[in-house]
């Protein structure tokens, strides 16, 4: 028999073969079982869903107050929110915003041996493509819903979309395919809670989960720029979803009339089985032989992993994937406050509005009609009376408010910390107490947080080697084309106490190549050359074989989270500077300009002379490379130049 939910339903023109049936009842089936995790109850989160716990927070954080009354009995009470939650989690995004935080990262030659410089040069591409995307917009949402979300998931896709462009010509114009600059490249889109669906609650590597779904509404112009040379586009429709019913073999066509302009992707992903399926509206845009559909996003070493990280700001319990978000972390002493403060409030009304009662004559009774400010009322009844209906309100009622306050301030972040100075009576002890211990929190969320940062600089190093390191290929005229490999330029960046302009080059002339010590070395030179002894320049050089070779280390340090205060820092640097100035194994100029930076930042460079001298230059080629290799005397400074 054939569900309710269809017999009220138009049988869809999509009706594909049995292949294509299969496939998408086997992605059904799983696509069931993480909707059933995203809508079921957990006392994980005090007998809510996911769904429904998403939507709490988002209601605490959004300050949401039900103001709608019909009673007019009732229509005077105050409804207001105190919003201390909000407050706090605002304060808490502030801390984890105030700097975008990356992941250190050391590379290993297939030695085991370390490379630092090419793992400077990999932390160079990760920054390049943060700030070339918009990763930096990302991070921002992905750690606010930190804040209310029981999980919010960041994804790393880098993409290559073609656009048509019209090309005038003599007569009439052309049309041509270019790239679409602004949805191709290194892109970090953010899923909320309900976006991703898992089918093990309680396994919480992500990379573990036996199928991951991932759902978006795309606009549907933007969805034909992806899918519109599938030979399944024709049965797309704008907010209509073709859903398959087992039961006749048939799909029937659902109308979503909260998206009427939008088309829903989905896409389920078996990274156990390598196995990766699209679908637009419920139909299927795989590829013709529906058993090849390997995954898109793959390891450096060809293996399939999830793009997707998942963030939030509390770990539950040692197996539960879902986290614990501030807004409920902190939702009984906000509610708690909002409801002492309503009654409190309305007490307040109550105490400015006296309700009374009379004794006497009721020709002379007393009503809101005489209550007013200067109002005079007199009676020539001797037993009138008007007295009020409440007792006097006794003792301070506000010190609750405190004590919920201090309980808020305990969960999440310190005043202090918020940047509201404290009451003039607080001693510094207590300060400084409060302040430690918002930083021992913090420093516990910063280790949650820092868990997410390795695993998402991950999958930013992987899409970095896969899609930056090969060569491009350029047409020149005609049927010539030539082969290049990028180049990539962070502006304004701290190398040895200096603020410069870094180019991270993969070099494609090093491909094949085995160099000797003198070879690093004429290659340093012809890069110091190339750059004009210019000392703002410096040049990172990569054989784009080796940033495959390389295993690449990935550590996060939760002190990241603290911006350091400038006075601070100036102190230090002039304590260090005294202690360390004559230490033969500190660079003196290094020194002297990071302490000259503390206090004049980039114009420190203008009090420093430029003295010349032969310096140890690096290089990434390993071994035969010569590890770090030592410039010929008569060659001038180097600049902060790498190979």
């Amino acid at each position: 028999m054939i569900s309710a939910v269809f017999d009220t339903t138009a049988v869809s023109l999509y009706q594909p073969s049995k292949e294509e049936r299969d496939v998408t009842a086997y992605a059904k089936e799983a696509y069931d079982r993480g909707y059933r995790l995203l809508t079921q109850a957990w006392p994980e989160l005090n007998d809510r869903s996911i769904k429904d716990d998403e939507q709490n927070g988002k209601k605490i954080w959004n300050a949401y107050v039900n103001d709608t009354c019909d009673d007019p009995f009732e229509s005077w009470k105050w409804r207001g929110t105190r919003s201390e939650a909000r407050k706090r989690g605002v304060a808490m995004h502030a801390q984890l915003t105030a700097g975008f935080l990356f992941a250190g990262i050391s590379a290993q030659d297939p030695d085991s041996k370390e490379d630092r410089n090419a793992g400077d040069f990999m932390r160079g591409i990760v920054e390049w493509m943060a700030e070339n995307s918009d990763y930096l917009s990302s991070y921002i949402q992905v750690t606010m819903g930190m804040m209310m979300n029981p999980v919010t998931y960041m994804g790393a896709e880098y993409a290559q979309v073609m656009q048509k462009v019209k090309v005038k010509l003599a007569e009439g114009y052309d049309t041509k395919e270019v790239l679409d600059e602004e949805l191709s490249g290194f892109r970090a889109p953010v899923y909320g809670a309900t976006d991703i669906m898992i089918n093990n609650a309680y396994e919480q590597n992500i990379q573990r989960q036996t199928c991951v779904i991932k759902n978006r509404s795309l606009d549907y112009a933007d969805a034909k720029k992806r899918y519109g040379n599938h030979p399944n586009w024709n049965y797309v429709q704008k907010g209509v979803t073709a859903v398959f019913n087992e039961t006749d073999n048939l799909f029937y066509d659902v109308r979503d009339h909260e998206n009427p302009d939008f088309v829903k992707e989905t896409i389920v992903q078996w990274r156990g089985e390598d196995l990766e399926i699209p679908f637009l509206g419920g139909v299927y845009m795989g590829d013709e032989d529906t058993g090849f559909n390997p995954f898109k996003f793959r390891s450096v070493h060809n293996q399939p992993m999830y793009d997707v990280v998942p963030f939030g700001y509390n770990r539950i319990s040692e197996h539960f994937f879902y986290f614990k978000s501030l807004m409920n972390t902190l939702q009984w002493e906000d509610s708690f406050a909002d409801e002492f403060s309503r009654n409190l409030l309305n007490r307040e009304l109550l105490n400015i509005n006296v309700p009374t009662f009379t004794v006497g004559d009721e020709d002379n009774s007393v009503n809101t009609s005489v209550i007013f400010p200067g109002a005079n009322v007199t009676s020539r009844n001797k037993d009138f009376q008007v007295k009020p209906i409440l007792p006097p309100q006794q003792g301070n009622p506000y010190a609750a408010l405190k004590d919920v306050r201090d309980s808020i301030e305990a969960n999440s972040i310190s005043d202090v910390q918020s940047g509201q100075l404290p009451p003039g009576s607080t001693k510094a002890t207590a300060i400084v107490q409060a302040t430690n211990s918002g930083r021992t929190l913090l420093k516990g969320l910063g280790r949650s947080l820092g868990q997410s940062i390795v695993q998402y600089t991950n999958l930013m190093v992987t899409v970095g080697i896969r899609n930056l390191s090969i060569a491009q290929v350029d047409e020149i005229t005609g049927s010539d084309y030539k082969t290049r490999y990028r180049q990539f330029t962070l502006p304004k960046r701290m190398s040895r106490g200096k603020l410069v302009g870094k180019t991270l080059r993969f070099d494609g002339e090093l491909v094949g190549k085995k160099m000797t010590k003198k070879d690093v070395e004429y290659e340093n030179a012809r890069l110091l050359e190339e750059t004009e002894g210019n000392e703002k320049s410096t040049i990172i050089s990569l054989n784009p074989e080796m940033a495959p070779r390389m295993k690449y280390l990935i550590s996060y340090d939760p002190e990241e989270l603290f911006t350091q205060n400038q006075q601070q820092m100036q102190l230090m640097m002039q304590n260090m500077y005294a202690q360390l100035r004559a230490d033969p194994l500190v660079d003196a100029e290094v020194l002297l300009r990071e302490y000259l930076y503390a206090f004049f930042r980039s114009k420190g460079d203008d009090f420093v002379k430029t003295l010349p001298m032969a310096g140890a230059l690096p290089s990434p080629f390993g071994e035969e490379g010569g590890g770090q290799q030592k410039m010929p005397t008569p060659v001038a400074p180097p600049a902060g130049m790498l190979v």
